[in-house]
């Protein structure tokens, strides 16, 4: 009996069957094969080859359709199958980390024990061979089976953190998305690399990366209390920290959103810092300004912003987030010039935040009863 599922066998033995045709060996690695065994559904599955694997990648392209992405540093492909299938076909691999938090320099291998032993985790340190004659035969040399049994997050070696401090986020993230335990020596040598700073070793995009992929948990409050049990809050952001209104969406964007303005006046330097582009961060940047001026917008908000001040602060009054109910162009029908026009249209704004004028009329009369 084989773990992979049945909505992924046709896929995954034409693939085999094809690399076998084509002299390679193949294998479905990491994270799909430990989602297989806990039977959680995922479309998103590593695969990796003992040659090279461009062969495979038209193949797919032709008998499914979709489109590809070559990603030539680690030369692996990212492969979007039409029928919503997400595969990453690479090449069995060794890693050697020329400096602590550096990229790897890569280097080909033909052994899958090798290539798994470059693996951030136990748990992610498996394969199935998906070839005609061992489809689902299992590879598990470092213990996987044995330490998703006992819901552990195991590092393989202990110089790993020091590699590729971004796995410090990783085990919390996994830890607190299956409710498991971190093994006693991976925990030791988790606290010893955040009392070094280990972080700081990698680039901001790099933190930034592994941020997004904590905020698209289902289950975010587990995390960042973990999180704050290893001492990692600290090096996404000074005060960064669990905030309620965080439960309330599942909405990545909106969650980086709630975390921006709770930082206040900091807030547009830490969004500024993940380096993410600006389609993304906009809406989340005009909302965190509307905070911390506290004043009633001036145009009608689009539905993203509104939502975003709406969750952080929700005892607002409605007519907080309504546009301003009078136009800076019609305060010179109340006698007003120069800088004493930008001062009575704050002062109407202000108000209206603050729930004290609920209509034009009595943002009117606020004007000429200052």
């Amino acid at each position: 009996m084989t773990l992979i599922p049945d909505a992924l066998t046709p896929f995954l033995s034409a693939i085999g069957a094809y690399a076998q045709k084509a002299g390679l060996r193949a294998w479905v690695v990491g994270g799909a094969v430990r989602d297989f065994y806990l039977k959680r559904p995922t479309l998103d599955v590593d695969l990796t080859f003992d040659k090279a694997q461009e062969t495979v990648v038209g193949f797919c392209i032709r008998k499914w359709g979709g489109s590809k992405k070559k990603f030539s540093q680690f030369g692996t492909y990212q492969v979007k199958l039409d029928a919503d299938i997400k595969l990453d076909l690479a090449r069995l691999r060794t890693e050697e980390y020329p400096h602590p938090g550096w990229l790897p320099e890569v280097s080909f291998t033909n052994d899958i024990k090798e290539d798994l032993f470059r693996r951030d985790f136990t748990a992610n340190a498996w394969a199935l061979s998906i070839l005609p004659d061992s489809f689902g035969k299992s590879v598990d040399p470092y213990g996987a089976q044995k330490d998703i049994d006992k819901g552990l997050i195991r590092i393989l070696h202990p110089h790993s953190f020091l590699d590729d401090p971004t796995r410090m986020f990783r085990a919390v993230r996994f830890a607190g998305r299956f409710g498991w335990e971190i093994a006693p020596k991976t925990k030791q040598l988790l606290l010893e690399a955040a009392d070094h700073e280990y972080p700081l070793l990698v680039t901001r995009t790099r933190i930034a990366r592994e941020l997004l992929k904590i905020l698209e948990e289902e289950n975010l409050k587990p995390i960042f209390d973990l999180m704050g049990e290893f001492n990692l809050l600290h090096f996404m952001w000074p005060n960064f920290a669990w905030q309620p209104a965080l439960a309330k969406t599942q909405n990545p964007q909106m969650r980086l959103g709630i975390l921006a303005l709770s930082l206040k006046d900091s807030g547009e330097n830490f969004i500024n810092s993940l380096r993410l582009p600006k389609v993304y961060t906009h809406d989340i940047l005009v909302a965190w300004k509307i905070a911390q001026e506290k004043l009633c917008p001036i145009h009608n908000l689009p539905p993203f912003q509104r939502e975003l001040l709406q969750l952080v602060y929700p005892n607002l009054p409605p007519q907080a987030l309504e546009s301003c109910f009078i136009h800076g162009g019609e305060l010179k029908n109340f006698g007003l010039q120069g800088k004493r026009i930008s001062g009575a249209l704050t002062r109407v704004r202000k108000a209206q935040w603050e729930g004290k004028i609920a209509s034009r009329q009595e943002a009117e009369k606020l004007l000429v009863n200052p």
